[in-house]
């Protein structure tokens, strides 16, 4: 059964969502109240040098091209992103999106107490190993897709944390339950020899989802026209096998020892971002509404040292100029690369492809790495209007990105009466 939203005339409202939800943006207190949220919880988020990404699940796999100049190391290695593609795996492409996420942290110091002592004044200071920590984000739209994929890039989830969905859509959500599968399965695996397995397979794998999970997703392509829905979304209870667990939140907050951050709501500000024309969502009360904006869609970003924030989008339903807006107050800095779908195809989406390119030539983000829903029109868009920062995101891709090397340290000088010893001229 449809139910629209009624506006000032009594016509079907276009742009309206289920019944008591905001229609576009929050209203001016909420919204500073939200972004103090969100800048609070990015307060917490720590740096880390290298971020490496490798798409399990995309729409296109493509082992032949070479990369584009952002990514080709034989240009300048110091500079550029290395990629690589993975040709002889044998992956599969499909229509959605799953990423691995893999960061290392900033190496901390802590000060070594002398010996005998208790305390840490007068102590020397000792380098800590670099801390990694991973992540799953979404799942693609199927089990089987997932789990072949993965199986073909070798690839395990021993020492993955957990998983981020971005936003309940079929093509993000339904491979998660081929995640918690293999995700119980490493965790009741014996522990390896490596330094750090043990703890990894002891610690639950944690699924962070938003609350508002809808009933049904579909489509109301005209007026009085039935509801064409989607497939259903991977359940909560497929998510909770042994060794795993579900965390639903709809604010800004961080995970894993604080190395990576989950936005929460992103505010629609762009007059040309309007939605997803045409898409619905069946409420408890078994009524499609019109919901075009997607509202509990989140994105992943991590901030790298040196470079600002690495921005992860599942489908950029927001808007991508939206997503990097956002970012980039959270942060109070550059986003330094987007990564994800920009949800640029289908008739409506590719008359947007002019303004999202001039926008983000303002926002200047230094990477662009576009897949999924973005779609051939708005990459070849990209590509000729950002040839040093545009790649595209292909199934088997892997992608680095590095913090600046930091410079040596300086040498200390020798205690009092030690000489300092001769240098070779």
């Amino acid at each position: 059964m449809l139910a629209g939203n009624r506006g000032p005339a009594g016509s079907a409202e276009a742009h309206g969502t289920l019944a008591g939800g905001p229609a576009h943006a929050a209203e001016p207190e909420a919204a500073d109240a939200e972004l103090a949220a969100a800048r609070a919880a990015w307060a917490r988020l720590r740096e880390v040098e290298s971020v490496t990404v490798t798409v399990i699940v995309d729409n296109e796999t493509d082992g032949l091209s070479t990369p584009c100049r952002c990514c080709d190391p034989a240009l300048d290695p110091e500079t550029r992103t290395p990629y690589v593609s993975e040709f002889t795996a044998g992956v599969q492409a499909g229509h959605g999106l799953s990423l691995l996420v893999e960061v290392t942290a900033a190496p901390s110091t802590a000060a070594q107490p002398p010996e005998g002592g208790g305390g840490s004044s007068g102590g020397e200071e000792r380098r800590v190993e670099e801390e990694a920590a991973s992540v799953v984000f979404d799942g693609g739209p199927s089990e089987e897709l997932w789990a072949a994929n993965v199986r073909r890039l070798g690839l395990g989830l021993e020492r993955v944390g957990g998983a981020v969905l971005s936003h309940w859509h079929v093509d993000h959500s339904v491979g998660l339950a081929a995640v918690a599968a293999a995700a119980s399965a490493s965790r009741a695996a014996p522990c390896g020899d490596a330094p750090g397995s043990c703890a990894a397979a002891l610690a639950p794998f944690v699924f962070d989802v938003h609350p508002d999970r809808p009933l049904r997703r579909g489509l109301l392509l005209s007026a009085g026209a039935k509801p064409v829905p989607f497939n259903e979304d991977v359940s909560l209870e497929a998510l909770a096998p042994p060794g795993c667990r579900v965390e639903s939140h709809a604010e800004p907050h961080t995970l894993l020892s604080d190395l990576f951050f989950v936005s929460g709501a992103i505010p629609r500000v762009t007059a040309f971002e309007a939605g997803q024309p045409g898409h619905a969502t069946q409420g408890r009360d078994g009524l499609w509404r019109l919901d075009p904006h997607i509202m509990e869609e989140r994105y992943l970003a991590v901030r790298l040292r040196g470079q600002g924030a690495v921005v992860f989008s599942g489908c950029s339903h927001a808007g991508i100029v939206n997503v990097v807006t956002h970012a980039q107050q959270v942060s109070c800095g550059p986003v330094f690369a987007v990564v994800g779908g920009l949800h640029l195809a289908s008739r409506p989406m590719e008359a947007r492809i002019p303004e999202t390119v001039a926008a983000l030539r303002q926002l200047a983000p230094r990477r662009i790495l576009a897949g999924h829903c973005t779609g051939w029109r708005a990459k070849a868009a990209l590509a000729a209007a950002f040839p040093d920062t545009f790649q595209p995101c292909l199934v088997g891709g892997t992608y680095r990105f590095l913090a600046p090397q930091l410079p040596p340290p300086p040498e200390q000088p020798p205690p009092p009466g030690q000489s300092q010893p001769p240098r070779d001229n």
